[in-house]
């Protein structure tokens, strides 16, 4: 049961009862800043959430930080209160060139037992007395960590860009059941868990819904959706209650110079994801070790190329491999003063590999349909891979040998 269903006063004594069991959750002691508003103890609760969030942010939890920031937002339109704290985050948590980030931390789970009722104050004050001193107790002595961990996305971005990001994210709520996605959709905002669950699906071929993935806390998605403009890849679920922040799309194109820092940040998150997973899943690269995999994929690089730019042009020397994320490709070939159609190449489909593995000029023009990222091999990474592992490069080579009897049997 969500912790804040019910009647507020009743879900005031759940949450103490709770953090009597568990006094070191910051998440329950947000929740209590939460509930101490609803009910109506508007100052008691804007004290617990201003001091969740400066502990947070020096602690290391900055999504749980700007989570008490935005519900002061909210509930309160403090605005100096606010600005205080979105400021102390970017300070501790931008992209900075002396700054070298840590590990996540984590936190011990919430107990699974219920609190004992009986042992609660019955007067209400009661209650919310004993919450504001429970929630706003800071230990004595604590010691904060050296390296602070990343804030998911944000902190690959500069102080002002990351403050400007955090100003225009969007606290959003949402009760269990609530679809966040659907396969197949335009996308229109990229999405940051901030507490509870939701679940990821894609569509097998039967028309099942294959799990993909149960996203937490400080985890992203719907990032691909931004950079590519490409319709949704999965359905997201809320499986308990969720709180987000959102970035809508309109959002993003109103900020302006900022966010091409943020645009940068989104691809570099959906690249690394992508080219891991076909890392793992292309036929070329599956018989390499993880660490040969590792060592080839931190010599791609990522090009994201607009509708109707030309990634290989016909008659010219490839520059690299190419390896499409998501997008479409067009293959054409001029003959005769006219265009033919080739192919069309998509998501996992290599391009560029004939004049790489031949160093000859290319047989066809490769041209994005739409918006499409790509990762590319520069030549001489390239060549230098191929000295190291002949076996993929063969694979390689037979590719185009194959491409270029379909382009004979296409064009007779």
């Amino acid at each position: 049961m969500p912790l804040d269903a019910g009647d507020p006063a009743d879900a005031l004594r759940r949450v103490l009862g709770l953090m009597r069991i568990a006094p070191l959750d910051f998440g329950l002691r947000i929740r209590a800043g939460d509930l101490l508003i609803k009910v109506g103890d508007r100052p008691r609760g804007i004290r617990v959430l201003r001091s969740c969030a400066d502990y947070c942010t020096l602690a290391g939890f900055p999504v749980r930080a700007l989570w008490a920031l935005k519900l002061i937002e909210t509930f309160a339109f403090d605005t100096q209160l606010v600005e205080r704290g979105l400021n102390m985050l970017a300070r501790q948590y931008c992209r900075a060139p002396d700054r070298a980030f840590g590990e996540p931390i984590f936190e011990m789970p919430l107990p699974k037992r219920e609190p004992n009722v009986a042992d609660l104050p019955t007067d209400l004050e009661e209650v919310k007395a004993e919450l504001e001193r429970r929630a706003t107790d800071i230990i004595r002595g604590v010691n904060f960590p050296d390296n602070l961990p990343s804030f998911p996305l944000l902190s690959e971005l500069e102080h002002d860009a990351f403050l400007s990001v955090v100003r225009s994210l969007r606290l959003r709520r949402v009760p269990a059941g609530i679809e966040l996605a659907r396969e197949g959709e335009p996308g229109q905002a990229v999405s940051i868990v901030v507490a509870g669950r939701v679940v990821v699906t894609k569509r097998a071929g039967d028309g099942t819904a294959v799990t993909l993935a149960t996203l937490g806390e400080g985890q992203v998605f719907g990032e691909m959706a931004l950079v590519t403009e490409s319709p949704r890849v999965a359905t997201v679920v809320a499986d308990t209650q969720v709180d987000l922040f959102e970035l809508p799309r309109s959002v993003l194109q109103a900020l302006g110079a900022d966010a091409v820092q943020l645009q940068s940040a989104l691809s570099r998150q959906v690249c690394d994801r992508m080219v891991k997973n076909l890392m793992s899943l292309s036929p070329l690269f599956r018989g390499l070790s993880p660490e040969a995999r590792q060592g080839l994929l931190s010599k791609f690089q990522t090009r994201l190329v607009e509708a109707e730019e030309d990634v290989i042009v016909e008659g010219q020397l490839g520059r690299g491999l190419f390896i499409i994320l998501d997008g479409l490709v067009q293959v054409t070939l001029r003959k005769g003063g006219k265009r033919h159609l080739l192919n069309w190449l998509r998501e996992g489909d290599v391009l560029g590999e004939i004049s790489l593995t031949r160093n000859t000029p290319a047989t066809a023009t490769c041209t994005a349909s739409r918006r499409t990222l790509l990762m590319c091999l520069e030549r001489a990474d390239f060549d230098e891979f191929a000295a190291e592992h002949p076996q993929v490069v063969d694979q390689i080579r037979e590719l185009g040998e194959v491409r270029l009897l379909d382009t004979i049997y296409t064009l007779a």
